[in-house]
């Protein structure tokens, strides 16, 4: 009777510890289990916030009905808050008692306070009247998640907010900012669209350590993207900017952001640029409060890899009263320094296009202009003709393929179209023995698509094609020296080859496409790398893999041990 209470004892104890592990699970996933409630379109806007008011933390309210008229709603609980019928919640242009005793004085949509850090809004279409659709006060951890939101002032405003998550929600037509952060630290503004805005589409102000990845911004009436004040380790990549009147707009104190892997293309001059029309059209565009860290300093702006290309006015344009920057190796569908039309304020090196062997097809790569291969890149299409086939190369992490089911081991004629005029050169298949990757894909008029991944063999900037290189009257591929303008327009010359710069010597300052070939005014800038270089360099945060199921199995394996053994300690005694 004691050894069967004793190893009850042991079975009580384990199950402790097990409870104990998945309840630190729980709060490490920030998950609470709370109530369900309904909300109908028969409720009004005071009724929701009732229920709002008297819910608990982690409560969830799921709105039923296709659409709901003058909503304005305080979150001040956690709370989870979605439809599963997208419905349309029309904001109302007043603002709630709730509101006055909270002392707003802005109408809004959802306002999410102090005491809603954790809350979720998913699902939802806006269809704003108010000041704001969406603001986020002082509400960490706080994610706003496939939202739709069309016209009002200001789409989401976040500000004194952090590790906040702006995710995949499509913001248009909006009087001022698609998106607003003001004061904003650890956040992540990702896989969003906003469009036909009044101001930009992603505003950025007093921001550090922010990730602003993979969004898509067009057809707004100041920037695409905006940095205003302070901005410290941010990481700004893969986005694309299109139709804006600038692409990115950086008029910052700027240490240790990285502004890398985006597509900055099609920006338009703007007659009523609030900044004046020459100021517009930029594909990058440098204000006159831009500051960073002097050449050299780790905390300094760095800007590389991106895909800067037929933009109306420059491809990148500095400020005039900024001394000069250098910008890292970027790709100006150009491989030569004539036909970049970088500002004479800035430096800039070229980013280099090459050739790789594929079987049964053609493999493109882009190198920096020391020859390495670039994978971390923007994105963009180039067309391709083999033998009068036409195809579209789309460029993805440095790399495209053409399946253009050729035979292995053999030349083609091949035109890459490089500044809207044909690169000609020979190429030459892999043998069949090779295989193909799988990295990025291209289509030809006929439908046809492939993958690429294979390591690069020539370069076309250096005139080497897979097998021979091959002149022509348009071009070839030991110069490639193209126009940048997407019909083959030159909208200026690069001024960088007649702009005389004291640190070169007077040199061109993008000699044969070398990022090096002069430095930016040490002093002009030494006494700012001092006074910005304050702040750590960021650190890339690490998804933390879940490791209840092991600890829970060994917890398990120990207890049927000691159950086991104590059974058997008589036995082992006689």
């Amino acid at each position: 009777m004691n050894k069967s209470l004793n190893v009850l004892f042991i079975c009580v104890i384990a199950l402790c510890v097990i409870s104990t592990v998945s309840a630190s699970d729980a709060v490490a996933d920030n998950t609470t289990i709370g109530s369900t409630y309904q909300i109908s379109s028969d409720l009004s806007n005071d009724e929701i916030q009732t229920m709002f008011d008297n819910a608990q933390d982690g409560d969830k309210f799921v709105f039923t009905s296709r659409e709901y008229n003058n909503i304005s709603l305080v979150v001040d609980k956690k709370l989870d808050i979605v439809s599963n019928t997208n419905s349309k919640i029309h904001t109302s242009n007043q603002i709630s008692d709730k509101a006055k005793n909270l002392g707003l004085s802005n109408s809004f949509g959802f306002y999410f306070t102090s005491h809603s850090c954790g809350s979720i809004l998913s699902g939802l279409t806006i269809i704003s009247n108010s000041d704001y659709g969406i603001v986020v006060d002082s509400s960490d951890n706080t994610t706003i998640r496939n939202v739709g939101i069309q016209n009002g002032k200001t789409g989401v405003l976040v500000k004194n907010s952090s590790n906040v998550g702006i995710l995949s929600n499509n913001i248009s037509k909006v009087n001022g900012n698609g998106i607003h952060l003001e004061n904003v630290k650890k956040s992540t503004i990702s896989k969003n669209t906003v469009s036909y805005t009044k101001r930009s589409g992603i505003h950025l102000s007093n921001i550090y350590y922010c990730n602003i990845t993979n969004n898509t911004v067009h057809h707004n009436n100041f920037n695409g993207i905006s940095l205003f004040n302070k901005t410290t380790g941010n990481i700004i990549k893969y986005n694309l900017a299109y139709e804006n009147p600038n692409g990115i707009y950086i008029n910052s104190i700027s240490s240790y952001d990285v502004i890398n892997a985006n597509t900055f293309t099609k920006n338009r001059r703007n007659t009523d640029y609030e900044l004046g029309a020459f100021e517009s059209g930029n594909g990058l565009l440098f204000g006159a409060d831009f500051k960073t860290a002097k050449e050299g300093n780790p905390s300094r702006l760095e800007v590389k890899y991106n895909v800067l290309t037929h933009n109306e006015g420059y491809q990148a344009k500095n400020n005039p009263d900024l001394p000069v920057f250098k910008l890292g190796d970027n790709w100006f569908d150009s491989t030569d320094d004539a036909n970049t039309f970088v500002c004479p304020m800035l430096l800039a090196g070229i980013m280099k296009m090459g050739t790789f062997s594929v079987k049964n097809g053609i493999g493109l790569q882009m190198y920096d202009t020391n020859g390495k291969e670039v994978n971390e890149f923007g994105t963009f299409d180039t067309k391709v003709n083999i033998n009068g086939n036409q195809y579209t190369a789309k460029f993805v992490n440095g790399k495209a393929i053409i399946d253009a089911n050729l035979d292995p081991d053999t030349e083609y004629e091949v035109e890459v179209m490089i500044g809207g005029k044909p690169v000609k050169y020979t190429y030459k298949t892999a043998s069949s023995d090779k295989n193909d990757g799988s990295d990025s894909t291209s289509t030809s008029q006929n439908g046809n698509h492939g993958n690429s991944g294979i390591k690069p063999d020539d370069s076309l900037a250096n005139g080497e094609g897979a097998s021979k290189g091959e002149n022509s009257e348009n071009g070839s591929s030991k110069s490639a020296h193209f126009a940048n303008s997407m019909n083959s327009g030159i909208y200026g010359t690069n001024a960088s080859g007649v702009y005389q710069d004291s640190s070169d010597n007077g040199d061109s300052a993008l000699t044969n496409g070398d990022a090096n070939a002069g430095d930016s005014s040490e002093g002009e800038q030494s006494e700012e790398g001092e006074v910005y270089e304050v702040v750590p360099a960021s650190k890339i945060s690490k998804e933390i893999t879940d490791t209840s199921g092991l600890i829970v199995l060994s917890i398990v394996s120990l207890m049927v041990m000691i159950i086991y053994g104590y059974w058997r300690k008589p036995e082992i005694e006689d």
